[in-house]
């Protein structure tokens, strides 16, 4: 695989590219780490036509980089269960034009491994008629599960991405946020945008603050057993509760986690994620 270590790197090494291919299979170590680059080139493709100083470039650079672009769909089997209606929308996605003269639209499929044979098989069937303007990115931990009809049919992208580090500023923010939630519980609600609002201003963002939360949970059930532990994540108000109670706000934090990329308002869901673990703290006191 070839080494990148900052998003620069791999803009010189995907510059060099001067033709797009209608579909492309990244092969990389990390697909969390991988996503923010994976898209970057998605916006090299969408806008390989326009000046980069121009109104129309700042616009939809802007929009990508917010998740509010229409040309650009994202599938990530890990948090949309990929059905035959998920997988419908974007067969039609993939068959529709872009509304902009001689625009073009990119999707991608994050971890597609994942998906099962039967709807391989459907990509596959596209994947041999692609239609123009249409470009396709699937990425995969697992090259060796890829199946050999779909790598024939795509440009063949190794990379190895730094490995991802939590922010420690949102690591602490998670961290206050969670003992406030503890000691005063209830009133949370009409503070919780204080510690989102800022830091966390999208789906994705959201989706790692949450594994952020999980991995303070799991790290300071850890520090109460002596286990090893990565420090930054402890939280030693947790330390106060059972072992069953840390175990239940760690699944209520994950069965919550794997709704943000579908269609629920995000507000809500932050209301339901501080209701439930309210409702498991007063349960642990009877």
């Amino acid at each position: 695989m070839t080494k990148i270590t900052n998003l620069e790197d791999f803009k010189t090494i995907t510059s060099k590219i001067t033709s797009f291919s209608h579909a492309y299979l990244f092969n990389v170590n990390s697909l969390e780490t991988a996503y923010p680059y994976i898209k970057d080139f998605a916006k090299s493709i969408i806008l390989q036509d326009e000046e980069e100083t121009s109104f129309i470039y700042e616009d939809i650079s802007y929009k990508i980089d917010h998740d509010e672009f229409d040309d650009l769909y994202v599938v990530n089997p890990e948090t949309i269960g990929i059905n035959n209606e998920e997988i419908n929308k974007l067969m039609s996605y993939m068959e529709t034009k872009s509304l902009r003269e001689n625009g073009r639209r990119v999707y991608i499929i994050y971890g597609f491994e994942r998906l099962s044979t039967v709807i391989s098989n459907k990509i596959l069937k596209f994947l041999e008629e692609p239609q123009e303007g249409i470009y396709g990115i699937l990425l995969t931990e697992n090259f060796e599960k890829i199946l050999p009809t779909i790598v024939s049919r795509c440009q063949i992208m190794n990379f190895s991405f730094p490995e991802k580090e939590d922010d420690i500023e949102k690591i602490n923010v998670m961290k206050d946020f969670l003992k406030e939630l503890i000691t005063k519980k209830k009133i949370m609600i009409a503070y919780e945008n204080d510690y989102f609002g800022d830091l966390f201003t999208n789906r994705i963002e959201y989706y790692n603050c949450f594994e952020i939360l999980e991995r303070i949970i799991s790290e300071s059930l850890n520090n109460k057993y002596n286990k090893e532990t990565n420090e930054n994540y402890v939280l030693s108000t947790l330390l106060d509760y059972s072992t069953i109670t840390l175990i239940n706000i760690l699944n209520i934090t994950n069965k919550l986690k794997c709704l943000i990329k579908g269609n629920i308002n995000l507000n809500l869901l932050l209301d339901r994620y501080i209701i439930e673990i309210i409702e498991e703290l007063e349960l642990c006191k009877k």
